[in-house]
């Protein structure tokens, strides 16, 4: 029993150094909601302001619902095309330059 609790008050010890190691400033959540339109791929080259999501907007177009923070290459997108993101929702990881 004391083998599990170590083990596990190790793991929880490390898994938190993991998170303090990822970089914040490169996830990237959505503005506002909709259907999904457009997505970007991971491994492309983003900058700044630049567009990562795109959702279905009311006046029949398309609206940019998530916006680059930093200047990098994407790393992982948390979205598809098709389903339904609401504010605040992950859409990415950008790895920064």
């Amino acid at each position: 029993m004391k083998k599990k609790i170590a083990a596990a008050l190790v793991f929880a010890v490390l898994a938190s150094g993991v998170l303090f190691l990822e970089d914040a400033s490169g996830v990237q959540r959505a503005a506002i909601g909709g259907e999904v339109t457009w997505v970007i791929e991971p491994g492309v080259r983003v900058e700044e302001g630049g567009a990562l999501l795109r959702v279905a907007a009311l006046s029949g177009g398309e609206a940019v619902a998530a916006r680059a923070s930093v200047r990098g290459v994407v790393r992982e997108t948390g979205i598809s095309v098709g389903s339904h993101v609401k504010k605040g929702d992950f859409v990415a990881k950008i790895k920064k330059e």
